[in-house]
């Protein structure tokens, strides 16, 4: 967007003016309230961002060691300013979540409700090694995965010559044309059928984005997935069957194809 538009602005976020505050008195140290500065400017309009510690050590701590960045998160998470679920040990991207801020529908997001009656953290909580390889786990896929992607294509793909391609995202004029799928239900479940769900939420946006372009005919199945592992892993798994497609691969089942995305994705958590 140009920034001379007229009668519009650019992107911003809310930021609440006590963190202004608490770094002057010391409450959050010089990094701390960069790396809080950096995560909250990277969210999305619902207060979460999608990072992992190998990003935020290439993007803005490159001089430090891997563990210094894991105890910097843990210290915000303690102090209550952004919240995470326990790692325990485990890499690769996860989301962070923000509150003190209105989303676009109007909602007013707190993350008080994260840390009632439950230690917030453990000083035996495990911690990422030190000589963890750097790069961007939300754009690198283990060995494992792509090996475990290419058993999912030979189980899903068709005539080589067929490809399967992915148009822009139009509500209206992108209803699936050809056989519909229900991944995980048996055919004779009647759900919430895909034309007619009305999403509340961006993860809800999404799902029902994923939905009509893998031509679900039904919503539970992603919404399942959004509502007990996140937004997180969705996008990850619809970034990587991106790059499958544009890759030339053909899928035959794309629903299915998608769970199984989802599945390996969980196992290398």
């Amino acid at each position: 967007m140009e920034m001379n538009e007229p009668n519009k602005i650019p992107p911003y976020v809310i930021f609440p003016k006590y963190i202004a505050s608490d770094f002057k008195s010391g409450k959050l140290t010089p990094n701390e309230w960069k790396l809080y500065t950096w995560l909250r400017l990277d969210m999305n309009p619902y207060g979460i961002t999608s990072t992992g510690v190998s990003s935020i050590q290439d993007d803005i701590f490159k001089d430090v060691t891997r563990n210094y960045i894991e105890k910097l998160l843990l210290s915000l998470r303690s102090k209550k300013y952004l919240y995470f679920v326990n790692r325990q040990g485990r890499r690769g991207s996860f989301e962070v979540r923000f509150g003190d801020l209105i989303t676009p529908d109007g909602v007013i997001v707190s993350i008080t409700h994260y840390f009632d009656d439950k230690e917030v953290i453990s000083e035996e909580e495990p911690k990422l090694k030190e000589n963890t390889p750097a790069g961007n786990n939300l754009e690198v896929e283990s060995h494992k995965l792509i090996e475990q992607k290419d058993q999912l294509v030979k189980q899903f793909s068709i005539n080589p010559e067929r490809r399967l391609v992915i148009g822009s995202y139009n509500e209206h004029n992108n209803e699936p044309k050809n056989k519909k799928y229900d991944t995980t239900l048996g055919t004779s479940f009647k759900g919430t059928l895909v034309r007619e769900f009305n999403p509340n939420t961006e993860g809800e946006y999404l799902c029902k984005k994923i939905a009509l372009e893998l031509g679900e005919e039904y919503m539970n199945p992603l919404l399942k997935v959004l509502r007990t592992d996140g937004i997180g892993i969705i996008e990850r798994s619809w970034r990587i069957y991106e790059k499958d497609v544009e890759s030339g691969k053909v899928i035959q089942n794309p629903p299915a194809y998608f769970q199984g995305l989802i599945k390996k994705l969980r196992q290398e958590l």
